[in-house]
């Protein structure tokens, strides 16, 4: 819940700062895959409250919908039929389907106040292994959540690398957890022999317990990729657009403001470049070559 606060402050503060250049009804949407570890129904509540609370105090503004998409065709659809004026989605996703969204990027989200991020397999430190290929029949665990669709894809290609079209066949076992401390403990104790977790996500493990990093190692890794992106219309006015993006970048000003950032522990926001792509879309690429070589 915490990742989608920074597009609710772009949104009501678009209103709270300049309402006669905005217009009356505005469209967000999330794609689901954003809110895998968080009950949908509390989020959109907790979203819907915000927005009531909003624009009760703007009279110009008469409502804010909101949209989770189930799958990546409803978010394409309602992007190229203009019904949507600010999308929350992740950086894979946009990669994979670019071609076919009518968007914008122009938010890239932080983790652990980090632009970018690294995917990690790892088992414990005393661990012999020194090739993908050692860890057939072995049992692994993969953080969920919103990184689920990125870390599976990896996990696929590591396999297609060594010509295994099938994971599941390749691995013993094969579980995701919704937390990453869930993927790395039974490693830590040895009762799981690897796990996928984000770089981000071990650092904080660290920070609360360093012995369990140190306990350890990285056997693969995958670098340099950006977690989310907010997306605009691109037929939203140049003024609805750049206080937007002023909005998004200097959030931690913003009025009443405070409290939020309190609860939900937002870690912050960049302006989109080009090459915040890169990592995801070679990862994508990566991907999509190996796959229809080996079909």
């Amino acid at each position: 819940m915490k990742r989608i606060i920074i597009v609710c402050i772009i949104l009501f503060n678009t209103i709270l700062y300049s309402q006669d250049s905005f217009k009356k009804n505005y469209n967000f949407g999330i794609s689901k895959e954003m809110l895998e570890d968080v009950n949908i129904r509390d989020a959109k509540a907790t979203l819907e409250l915000w927005t009531k609370v909003f624009t009760q105090s703007f009279e110009e503004v008469e409502s804010i919908k909101i949209t989770i998409y189930k799958n990546v065709n409803e978010l394409i659809n309602s992007a190229n039929n203009n019904e949507v004026d600010l999308v929350y989605t992740s950086s894979l996703i946009y990669a994979m389907e670019m071609d076919k969204l009518n968007l914008e990027p122009k938010i890239t989200s932080s983790v652990n106040n980090n632009k970018y991020f690294d995917i990690l397999l790892c088992s414990s430190s005393d661990s012999k292994v020194s090739n993908f290929n050692e860890l057939r029949n072995k049992s692994i665990l993969i953080q969920g959540g919103k990184f689920k669709l990125i870390n599976e894809l990896w996990l696929d290609l590591l396999c297609l690398q060594i010509g295994e079209k099938d994971k599941n066949k390749f691995f013993k076992k094969i579980e995701f957890t919704e937390k990453p401390m869930q993927a790395v403990l039974p490693v830590f104790f040895k009762k799981t022999d690897c796990c996928i977790v984000n770089s981000a996500s071990l650092e904080s493990i660290a920070e609360l317990n360093p012995q369990i990093s140190k306990s350890l190692k990285v056997l693969f890794k995958r670098e340099k990729l950006t977690s989310d992106i907010v997306c605009l219309r691109p037929s939203l006015t140049k003024k609805e657009k750049d206080l937007m993006m002023d909005r998004a970048i200097n959030y931690k000003s913003l009025h009443k403001s405070e409290q939020l950032f309190k609860i939900f522990k937002t870690n912050g926001a960049s302006v989109f470049e080009a090459s915040d792509l890169d990592g995801v879309k070679s990862l994508w690429e990566d991907y999509k070559k190996l796959k229809s070589r080996l079909n």
